[in-house]
């Protein structure tokens, strides 16, 4: 296991490497709100099968502090080169097999592939919002920023938001977890991730992803997201992409169904 703090724009990374040497490389980007520790049952399921990995943590989540400069502004082509910058510097002249992400995470490894085709050969999406941000969501998450605000501690949101990730069937242990890692979210970390949510659109440019071997993976529960059919749509978009409904499962496959998760994901990796 090695930590280390990478400098980009401001701000600065908190990543983490484990796993073989030589092994593959497996980057995985976490979900708004959560942090690398989504990984924990992923990770060793991965370094057991050969693969290295790479996580981090987004800016102001966990481990990554909020900007130097408060003012600057971000967007997810900003994250997506930050992205880039974190592979060059923890894992010099070498190209990641593949790249996985939840949620937010989904839509980044999305973006990698567009911005940087052909750099990996397997791009994971799970759990993402679409290929462009949601109308129905802005008045969302403008509304949970400014409750972040007034009640200046993110303790209630992280139980609301626990509650729409893990819908039943789902161990409670899993929840408490998911509730701690939530916590760890700053509000300026917060406040920048929901802002950008709110304003991308990479729909256009879906078809060109060629390169990349793409699971687009979704669970059936997911309240978070809105209507399904847009990961499906997604999926129709790029060509020779598979997509995975996950039964019983809601915004975080990776935490609250591990074991067939990590089936699909290495099963995809392996195939």
């Amino acid at each position: 296991m090695a930590a280390k703090t990478v400098e980009i724009d401001s701000i600065s990374y908190y990543t983490l490497v484990e796993g073989p040497a030589d092994g593959k490389l497996v980057v995985l980007i976490h979900a708004l709100m959560a942090n690398m520790h989504i990984w924990d049952s992923t990770v060793p399921a991965l370094n057991k099968a050969g693969y290295k990995t790479l996580r981090y943590d987004h800016v102001g989540h966990n481990m990554t502090p909020a900007p130097s400069d408060p003012n600057r502004s971000f967007h997810f082509d900003d994250f997506t080169r930050h992205i880039r910058h974190i592979i060059q510097t923890r894992c010099p002249n070498e190209e990641p097999y593949a790249l996985a992400g939840c949620s937010i995470g989904g839509v980044l490894v999305l973006r990698y592939a567009q911005m940087f085709p052909g750099s990996a050969q397997k791009i994971i999406s799970c759990a993402a919002p679409g290929a462009k941000s949601l109308d129905a969501s802005k008045p969302k998450w403008a509304s949970r920023v400014e409750q972040f605000k007034a009640e200046g501690t993110v303790d209630n949101l992280a139980v609301a938001t626990i509650e729409r990730w893990f819908p039943d069937p789902c161990e409670p242990s899993i929840r408490e977890k998911a509730l701690q890692i939530t916590k760890t979210c700053t509000l300026p970390g917060y406040e920048i991730c929901a802002k950008c949510t709110t304003n991308y659109d990479y729909s256009g440019e879906l078809g060109q992803i060629q390169k990349e071997q793409v699971l687009i993976l979704a669970g059936d529960k997911d309240a978070n997201i809105g209507p399904r059919e847009v990961l499906v749509d997604v999926h129709k978009k790029i060509k020779g992409s598979k997509y995975v409904l996950m039964k019983d499962t809601g915004h975080i496959p990776p935490q609250h169904q591990p074991a067939e998760f990590e089936k699909i994901l290495l099963d995809f990796l392996q195939d």
